[in-house]
């Protein structure tokens, strides 16, 4: 399903911007001027909802779209020659996906949704365009490149050199971090869009090990489960079992000045 949002509408106090919870993030980032705001709220968009384990951008084929997660989540993934995906991203609502198709020929990885999502798409010719004509907004889509690129490090870190506890704990840990810093959080718990065999995908190991990881979590206090539905009661102390510093999400104050404008 699709509809179109007309360039240069933003609707106050009827409905909110598909594009603002982005501008958020890039705000997190770099400083925006009111004039970059403007022109980003000026893009043409067209929003779409996908449904089930729908791809939004297909390995091998170049998307003449950037998506930008208003609701719902999505993974990146990778297809193995046994018909089995690993799993190497999640895309939480405020997130850009595939803004490296602004450089690249073709997608070299899926993005498929989790359940449902919405997503604002954009024209990948009209955010080049915007980025050549808006330095901030061309060095907020690098640091948002540069930020996506530490989580994928810390991932590796995670199945290379931690065992399975520690690497559910962490998992767990950047999951909560990311929803509080986009204030997505609801009431005193998580909903974790993943099922179990999904979280084995994204941290290299089977759903068995996983389920029984979340079983010694929840018998140690550390976290609490009602279906997908999480809590951390004792956060610390589940930090320092993941071994988990959030300094590689790069959250809080902007990490660059704003370049010189013309």
């Amino acid at each position: 399903m699709n509809r179109i949002v007309p360039p240069g509408i933003l609707r106050r106090h009827i409905i909110r911007h598909p594009l603002a919870l982005w501008i958020s993030r890039l705000d997190a980032h770099v400083v925006l001027d009111a004039a970059d705001r403007s022109s980003i709220l000026k893009l043409p968009v067209s929003v779409r909802t996908y449904d089930g384990s729908s791809d939004i951008f297909s390995q091998g084929v170049r998307p003449e779209m950037v998506a930008f997660l208003t609701r719902g989540y999505t993974v990146g993934q990778l297809m193995g020659d046994d018909g089995k995906g690993q799993i190497l991203s999640l895309g939480i609502p405020g997130d850009a996906l595939g803004l490296e198709h602004l450089y690249l020929r073709e997608a070299d990885y899926d993005t498929r949704v989790l359940g449902t999502a919405e997503v604002a798409l954009v024209s990948r010719r009209d955010l080049a365009d915007l980025a050549s004509q808006r330095p901030a907004i061309a060095q907020a889509f690098a640091v948002s490149q540069a930020i996506d690129a530490a989580i994928t490090r810390e991932w590796l870190r995670n199945v290379g050199s931690r065992d399975g506890l520690r690497r559910i704990a962490h998992f767990l840990c950047e999951f909560a971090c990311r929803i509080d810093a986009r204030g997505l959080k609801t009431d005193d718990c998580y909903e974790l869009p993943l099922s179990q065999q999904q979280i084995g995908r994204a941290t290299g190991m089977t759903a068995v090990h996983v389920n029984r990881m979340l079983k010694t979590l929840h018998t140690a206090g550390l976290i609490e489960r009602s279906w997908r539905n999480v809590r951390f009661p004792r956060w610390d102390r589940l930090r320092e079992i993941a071994g988990f510093s959030d300094a590689y999400l790069h959250a809080g104050a902007p990490l660059a000045e704003a370049p010189a404008r013309a």
